[in-house]
């Protein structure tokens, strides 16, 4: 535990904050996506370049850890009493693209003591919180129990890449803070993710003789209501106190080339929300037991279901784990209470946990901002996330007391 005489509540002033989170959200970093160029702003390039120039100027160990070309993790790590135990902070440096006309979502601007711009919430709030979390215990000459590694990952907005490179490189820690905006809560548990594109057959023809041809939209009509109709039940049944029930979605249809035409194909993606307890593995033999089934009973259906091109676990971790316990403790000695809770979106934590690493959820921000006009944080809740973050590395016991 970190010793009873610490207080590092209003350490960090709101104009360190504004300066140092408005340097990162004038940096471009959208995630390339489909794009082909790393030119800016597309590319965590010149955003990871700033995080180790800033680290090296502070004293801290700084790595590179090629992911993609052009694309790399950027490892900073404050060596701790012993080398042996680690503290993981992960925060993506990606962003979704920019909005549409005026202001400029790359020029941060200060209004009411929030600071707006893209990723100014998701996520360069926490980077920025995580980053002055070790600026604090290296001003104030503190030596964490614990070698803290702040790990500042590409592709999150995307494939999640850097993470899972980070997780397959075999970095070891007893824990895991992945940074997202939580409004200082503490999420021990998210929902996963599966997806695949199911595509139907026909057979074209002239929509003046439509008997000539098999319509495959039809075909995807009957087959999906199908789908709810056998798997709805089945998942209404499951239920998670953090998180709730698992889904399953239709989020895109394609099919057909024009209105006279009898459509020989059509297609769609489906979203499968897991839960906690929820295996991946049985989710995608579930739909194609079901799907089988069904195509077994409707025998002019064709159908055929492609590999699932999303397969993002859950997270669940236990709430008397010791870096839930660790963080609710520094939480509630700088703002007074501490939150344990789910939340429904995805994170890099879930990625982490699967190797191993206890990992919780936490950042200022409030995620209903995120990936809009209006994306912003408030600079004093970026400043007790620092404090919090500092307070938590110097905690003193396992991760598991």
């Amino acid at each position: 535990m970190a010793p009873k005489t610490m207080d590092l509540r209003d350490t960090v002033p709101d104009a360190d904050v504004a300066r140092l989170l408005g340097d990162l959200v004038a940096i471009p970093s959208v995630n390339p996506l489909h794009h082909q160029t790393l030119d800016p702003p597309y590319g965590e390039a010149r955003i990871g370049q700033y995080i180790a120039d800033w680290g090296r100027s502070r004293g801290l160990v700084v790595e590179h850890q090629p992911v993609l070309p052009g694309r790399a993790n950027v490892l900073l790590t404050l060596p701790g009493a012993s080398r042996d135990r680690r503290l993981l902070f992960e925060c993506h440096m990606d962003t979704v693209p920019g909005w549409q006309g005026q202001p400029d979502p790359f020029e941060p601007r200060v209004i009411g003591g929030r600071l707006y711009g893209r990723g100014a919430c998701d996520v360069k709030g926490t980077l920025t919180s995580m980053l002055l979390a070790l600026q604090i215990l290296v001003r104030r000459g503190l030596q964490p129990p614990r070698t803290v590694v702040l790990a500042a990952t590409v592709d999150e907005e995307h494939q999640a890449r850097g993470v899972h490179h980070l997780a397959a490189d075999g970095l070891s820690a007893e824990a895991a803070v992945v940074g997202e905006p939580t409004g200082l809560s503490i999420a021990i548990a998210h929902k996963g993710c599966i997806r695949w594109r199911l595509r139907t057959r026909g057979r074209s023809a002239h929509s003046s003789k439509a008997e000539l041809g098999v319509n495959a939209i039809d075909a995807m009509v009957d087959l999906l209501a199908a789908l709810r109709q056998e798997l709805g039940p089945r998942l209404a049944e499951r239920f998670h106190p953090l998180v709730g029930q698992p889904s399953m979605s239709v989020c895109t249809i394609h099919g057909g080339v024009a209105v006279n035409v009898i459509p020989d194909a059509c297609e769609v993606e489906i979203d499968r929300r897991t839960i906690p307890g929820e295996d991946l593995s049985d989710a995608q033999r579930e739909l194609e037991e079901v799907l089988a089934h069904i195509l077994e009973s409707h025998p002019g259906l064709a159908a055929e279901l492609e590999p699932p091109f999303v397969l993002d676990p859950a997270l669940g971790t236990l709430p008397d784990a010791g870096i839930v316990t660790q963080l609710a403790r520094a939480t509630e000695a700088i703002v007074g209470t501490a939150t344990v809770r789910g939340v429904p979106f995805g994170t890099d934590a879930s990625k982490l946990s699967q190797v191993g690493i206890p990992s919780v959820v936490f950042g200022p921000g409030n995620i209903d901002l995120a990936h809009t006009v209006d994306e912003s944080v408030e600079l004093s809740e970026v400043a007790r996330a620092a404090e919090i973050l500092a307070l938590l590395a110097l905690e003193g016991g396992s991760a598991g007391s």
